[in-house]
């Protein structure tokens, strides 16, 4: 009994030792636990205060000024460029960032004065014989950018975005006028295309930055004076029909001539003149038209029954070696003054004998001429130009006029003159005015992106953006 008690007390002993055993053996796990959950800790807010201590990547103020600039596309320039836009504005910011945002800035500035206008295809299309027949010119005036000192500006930061592009931006009062009114909720597609290629025809004006100039435009056949940027004086015009157009062009404003000589060109002799003087022998005298060898008064004469014109009107004769000449009258086709702009299509301003025509709006009433441009008031527009551009009293050049004495007056301060080709224009009310395209330009002058389609995709992105 004795050896039992005595087993017995050994083997709890030996139990007790081997549980005692365990239980440093579950304290050490545990304490590891923690020492290695707390280095972790410790690592995390290391590692948060070497992140911490990276500066974030912050844009300069021209960048972020640009980028509000592209988000509204406030010049309408950003043109074939929206899917580049798209991903600079998605990148997070960085010098990459800022490296494809600045060479975007040269590609928007370059659409602002240049256009976006696929110059190539419409050139090309120019050349074909169906419009050299229609004698369409159509000139456009590209500006090299110095991209080097654009780029400088930009990142100097010294100027804001707005003063940079300045330079570059057109100085018609409607530019930005036009742009206010691209409202796809508002305009068809057909309208938004038709308006948007306009605004790129003001940006490709030679004498944009000057605030003043003389604006004839072909499709609404109106003649618009601009002072300080604001119009001064707007009247009728009669321009060239389809099969002899009047040019798209930018010039200046030279001089005027009152009581002026006419020379008819061969191709209105042939049409008219020689058909007409066959048919009245007094024709000529009436309408007080004299024959010399060339366009000099003072160059050898000649009568008209002295040669055989019959052989001059044949299809295949384009040159008559004889020139027809109107001398100063009131029944002389050029009025009593013709205001002259250099230019290779020899080509002007002018009054008209046929003042019946500005009380009509149509089509074969106002696009009759043949290539030169009839003006309503032409009379009270040389009053104006004589007090405001020349040295000369009005008084002088009104005895002139009345005397119907020739005489050539320059300008001191040559003015501006633009014939354009603009089919959406501002009315008096504000509203958008969409004319008749008479010459098809709209049709062949296309852009190198899609407007419409564009800002559907733009309008979309901004309303998720907002959602989200």
């Amino acid at each position: 009994m004795q050896i039992v008690k005595i087993i017995s007390t050994i083997f709890f002993i030996t139990f007790l030792v081997g549980c005692t055993k365990q239980v440093p053996s579950d304290k050490v796990t545990i304490l590891e636990e923690k020492k290695a959950l707390t280095e972790q800790v410790l690592l995390e807010k290391t590692e948060e205060k070497i992140i911490n201590k990276i500066p974030e990547y912050i844009l300069t103020k021209n960048e972020k000024e640009f980028l509000k600039i592209l988000e509204a596309d406030k010049y309408a320039s950003l043109c074939g460029n929206l899917d580049e836009y798209l991903f600079i504005k998605n990148m997070p910011n960085s010098e990459k960032k800022s490296a494809q945002l600045k060479e975007l800035f040269y590609n928007y500035a370059n659409n602002l004065n240049n256009s976006c206008i696929d110059q190539d295809s419409f050139n090309s299309t120019l050349k074909k014989s169906k419009y050299k027949k229609n004698k369409q010119f159509y000139e456009m005036y590209n500006a090299k950018l110095d991209k080097e000192s654009l780029l400088n500006q930009y990142s100097l930061n010294n100027s804001s975005i707005e003063k940079i592009l300045e330079k570059y931006t057109p100085k018609h009062p409607d530019f930005f006028k036009l742009i206010e009114k691209l409202d796809i909720s508002k305009l068809s597609k057909i309208e938004y295309n038709k308006l948007r290629l306009n605004i790129e025809r003001l940006k490709l004006l030679k004498y944009a930055g000057n605030d003043n100039f003389i604006q004839l435009n072909v499709p609404s056949f109106d003649f618009s004076l601009y002072e300080e940027g604001k119009k001064t004086r707007s009247f009728g015009t009669v321009v060239g029909e389809k099969e002899t157009q009047t040019p798209i062009l930018s010039s200046k404003l030279s001089y005027f001539i009152i009581n002026p000589t006419w020379n008819i060109p061969d191709s209105i002799a042939k049409e008219t003149i020689i058909p007409n003087a066959l048919k009245d022998k007094n024709y000529l005298k009436r309408k007080n038209i004299v024959i010399r060898k060339n366009y000099k008064l003072d160059s050898k004469k000649f009568r008209f029954k002295d040669i055989k014109w019959k052989k001059y009107l044949k299809k295949h004769v384009k040159y008559i070696p004889y020139k027809f000449i109107q001398l100063p009258s009131s029944t002389n086709g050029m009025g009593r003054v013709k205001f002259m702009f250099p230019n290779e299509y020899a080509v002007y301003m002018h009054d008209t004998i046929g003042t019946w025509r500005f009380k009509s709006n149509k089509e074969k009433i106002r696009f009759v001429s043949h290539g030169c441009v009839r003006l309503e008031h032409p009379i009270s527009f040389m009053k104006h130009i004589t007090t405001n551009y020349t040295p000369k009293s009005y008084k002088s050049i009104r005895k002139t006029y009345l005397n119907n004495e020739m005489k050539t007056v320059g300008l001191s301060k040559k003015i501006p003159v633009h014939i354009t080709y603009i089919t959406s224009s501002i009315k008096k009310d504000g509203k958008v005015s969409f004319h008749k395209d008479v010459y098809g330009y709209d049709k062949i002058q296309k852009l190198n992106f899609s407007p419409y389609t564009q800002t559907v995709l733009l309008s979309e992105k901004n309303k998720n953006e907002q959602i989200n």
